[in-house]
Order: structure tokens, then C-alpha cells, then sequence
């Protein structure tokens, strides 16, 4: 096998070796259990608004929502927690938000046909106001310790936030691969016109895909209120391109149709490997930005041209 089908076949798995070895090697305590745990789950935040997104992106959307949306349920719950409202109940509330807030989304898409980019653009500002308005600009924080285990406890030694991961992980991987939404999903994403001919309620698909982004979202935002006790009201601004980044990273084509949980997954956790092994060597913030753009660019342009590259191949055969 030549060298350069090796490297198109097999980059992903040679870039995480030399990204492990590279930091194992210059970093130290990279490879430590308790580091390789806390990377993990910081990830978590990521990979949570990655599951949502890459449905959404396989039935040919983008939500530019999550953002907001993390920042507007998580202070609808931390309010309703500090006014003495049991934490079910409050997370419930900003769940509940998240939900509705994402099939808002499916119905201007679906129904109005505005195009995605438009309207989760615009829902997400409308969220990212509303997280303002609700407490002034301020932050919130001093919630009970049982919200706080959420984001920060662990049993047998592995935070909860990473069993949290793992549950929607293997949720949203039966739910693509092993179900008959799964497959209307990734059908509505290939051929649209050929869906509707054959009777497929597209509408439904929409108002699920985004409604279940916007759940993800939420739980995301609540969880991430829950690991810094505190909720910002713009601290969920970086988490939508860093989603995006991780599904495509992970192989989740732009054009539709193709793409797998499990990979936006790992490409999550490139993300947060990434940003860890520049926090350890001691990088200033502004300039881990600038790094770790133009790595996750690169890795962005190999991938997609060599998916082209195989697309091309296939056309011809």
C-alpha cells in the first residue's frame, strides 16, 4: 500500500497518535489518568451540542442557535433554582426551553422556508438577549451541591458529566443506525425529492432534528453551569463553532446525508486535546485561538478534499 493511501485512509487515527505522543512527550502530566479525565470531560460540553448539530447538518441545516440557547436555558434554571424551585423541576424548565426554542427553528425552516442559517442565526441573538435580560447581564451562581455533583462528582473515579456523554453517545448512535428515523434522517439528507415521493413526513424529521439540537444544547448549558457553579450569560458564544468543527472534523459532510454520531464524538475530543495540551505548556488565551484555528482549518481541508477526492472516483466508476 503506498504511503500516500495509507495517509488518506488512515489520517484521523495517525494525527491523534502524534497529537498523544507529541504531548505525552513535550507536556508534562499530559497523559496523566486525572488529565486524560478532565479533558474528557471538558469535551463533554462540546460533544453534546456536536450530537444535536450533526443531524441537523446530515438533513443539509446548521444551527447557529446553540449558542444562545445554552446561555438562555441554563439562566432560565439557575434563576429558578436560587427562587427556591426544585432542581428537577428547574433543569426541567430549561430543558423544556431548549425544546421549544429548537422546533421553532424546524417550523421557520420547514414551514416558511427560511433558510437555517437565517433563522437559527436569529433565534440564537434572540436566546443570547434574553440570557442578558433575565439577570441584568449579570452571573449567577451558589447552587445547591446536588447540582453542582452533576458537573463536578464522579463515580468509580469517572466524572458524571463523561457517564452523561457516553448515555446521549450511544442514544444517538442507535437512534441513526438502528432505527427507521435513523434512516429517514439520513434519506431526507441524501434526496429530499425522493423522501417526499415517497410519502416520508419531511416535516416531522425537521421539527425533530432541531428540536433535538436545542434539547442538546440545553443539557449542555446546564451541565457546563453545573461544572462552574456559575452561569454566564454569554458562556455558551464559543460552543456552536466549536460544534461544528467537531462534526466536520469527525467526517460529517456539509453537503448531507452522511456522517456518524460516534466520530463527532471524537472530533470533540480533538478539539479538547487540542486546547489542553496548549493550556499546560502555559499559552496565552489569545494566541490558543489563533493555533487552534488553523489546525482544526487544516484538519477541515484534508478531510474534505480527500471526501471530494472519493466522490470523484466514484463518479467515474
Amino acid at each position: 500500500m503506498q504511503i500516500k493511501t495509507v495517509l488518506k485512509r488512515y489520517w484521523f487515527p495517525l494525527f491523534m497518535a502524534v497529537l498523544f505522543l507529541g504531548g505525552g512527550a513535550f507536556v508534562p502530566n499530559f497523559l496523566s489518568p486525572r488529565n486524560l479525565l478532565n479533558v474528557v470531560r471538558q469535551s463533554s460540553i462540546i460533544s453534546l451540542v456536536a450530537y444535536g448539530m450533526t443531524m441537523v447538518i446530515i438533513v443539509k441545516g446548521i444551527d447557529l442557535a446553540v449558542g444562545g440557547m445554552m446561555s438562555c436555558c441554563a439562566m432560565i434554571s439557575g434563576l429558578l433554582m436560587l427562587r427556591g424551585w426544585p432542581v428537577i423541576l428547574a433543569v426541567g424548565v430549561g430543558l423544556g426551553t431548549g425544546i421549544l426554542m429548537g422546533a421553532f427553528n424546524g417550523m421557520m425552516v420547514q414551514k416558511l422556508e427560511v433558510p437555517a442559517f437565517i433563522t437559527t442565526l436569529v433565534v440564537g441573538q434572540v436566546a443570547g438577549g434574553f440570557a442578558l435580560v433575565l439577570n441584568n447581564g449579570r452571573s449567577i451562581g451558589g447552587f445547591s451541591p446536588g447540582y453542582v455533583f452533576i458537573g463536578n462528582g464522579s463515580f468509580l473515579g469517572i466524572p458524571i458529566s463523561n457517564y452523561i456523554t457516553v448515555v446521549f453517545v450511544i442514544f444517538c448512535t442507535i437512534l441513526m443506525g438502528r432505527t427507521r428515523l435513523g434512516t429517514y434522517i439520513y434519506a431526507l439528507g441524501g434526496n429530499d425529492t425522493v423522501v417526499k415521493q415517497q410519502g416520508i413526513n419531511a416535516a416531522k424529521i425537521n421539527y425533530f432534528v432541531f428540536a433535538f439540537s436545542g434539547f442538546c444544547a440545553a443539557v449542555a448549558g446546564i451541565l457546563l453551569s453545573a461544572q462552574l457553579d456559575t452561569v454566564h450569560p454569554t458562556q455558551g458564544g464559543n460552543y456552536q463553532l466549536d460544534a461544528v468543527a467537531a462534526c466536520v472534523i469527525g467526517g460529517v459532510s456539509m453537503a448531507g446525508g452522511e456522517g456518524k454520531i460516534y466520530m463527532s464524538l471524537v472530533g470533540a475530543l480533538i478539539i479538547g486535546f487540542l486546547r489542553n495540551v496548549l493550556n499546560l505548556l502555559g499559552m496565552h488565551p489569545f494566541y490558543q485561538n489563533i493555533i487552534v484555528g488553523v489546525i482544526l482549518i487544516l484538519i477541515v481541508a484534508v478531510s474534505t478534499y480527500s471526501r471530494q477526492r472519493e466522490l470523484e472516483r466514484a463518479r467515474v466508476f
